[in-house]
C-alpha cells in the first residue's frame, strides 16, 4: 500500500511538474510576443517623434513666413495710408492752383476747394508771381 500510495505521489509530482513546465513554454511564448510588441511599439515611437520634430520644425518656419507677411502688409498699410494722406492733402491746392490759371478769384477759390481765405490769396500771389 505504501508503493502505491508512493507511486501516485510520483505520478502526481511528474504530473506537477509536466504543468509547470508546460507553463514556463507557454510563458515564453508570450514573453517573446511581449517583447515584439515591444519593439514595435518604440520603433513606431520613433517614428511618430519624428514625425513631430518635422511638423514643429514646419510650423516654425510657417509662423516666421506670417509674421514676414504681416510686417510686409503692416508696412504696406502705412505706406497706403500715407499716399492717401498725401493724394487728399494735395488735391485742393492742385484743382485750385488749375483754377487759378484758368482766370479763378480767391471767393472762387475757397468755394470751390474749401481752401482758406489766406491759403487762397497765397496760392493766387505765388500764381501770378510764378505766371510774371
Amino acid at each position: 500500500m505504501t508503493t502505491l500510495i508512493l507511486s501516485f505521489l510520483v505520478v502526481g509530482l511528474l504530473g506537477c511538474i509536466l504543468l509547470q513546465v508546460i507553463t514556463v513554454f507557454q510563458l515564453r511564448g508570450e514573453q517573446t510576443e511581449i517583447r515584439e510588441q515591444h519593439a514595435s511599439a518604440r520603433e513606431r515611437i520613433r517614428q511618430l517623434e519624428q514625425e513631430l520634430g518635422a511638423l514643429c520644425n514646419a510650423s516654425v518656419g510657417a509662423g516666421e513666413h506670417v509674421l514676414r507677411l504681416e510686417h510686409q502688409m503692416q508696412r504696406i498699410i502705412e505706406r497706403q495710408n500715407d499716399l492717401e494722406m498725401r493724394a487728399v492733402g494735395e488735391r485742393p491746392y492742385n484743382q485750385a492752383s488749375q483754377l487759378v490759371n484758368k482766370g479763378a478769384d480767391i471767393e472762387e477759390l475757397v468755394d470751390t476747394c474749401g481752401l482758406t481765405r489766406g491759403e487762397a490769396e497765397l496760392l493766387v500771389m505765388m500764381q501770378r508771381r510764378g505766371a510774371a
